[in-house]
């Protein structure tokens, strides 16, 4: 991904989870976003639920603490 594109995808996470408000979502991901956010978001689960045409719907939990 670009920079440019890294900065639109932080913007959006932030807005979707309220800076922090929210901790768990439905979101609709690229596999390149859904793999930055595994590599880069610390304590993020994410769930595969559904194809939706380019894209994949995660329920993505954040701050979720490894067993």
């Amino acid at each position: 991904m670009t920079t440019i594109e890294i900065a639109a995808l932080e913007a959006a996470l932030s807005s979707a989870f309220q800076g922090g408000e929210l901790r768990r979502r439905e979101l609709r991901l690229t596999a390149e976003e859904a793999e930055y956010m595994a590599l880069r978001w610390e304590g993020v689960r994410l769930t595969p639920l559904s194809p939706s045409g380019d894209k994949m719907w995660y329920l993505v939990e954040l701050n979720v603490l490894s067993a």
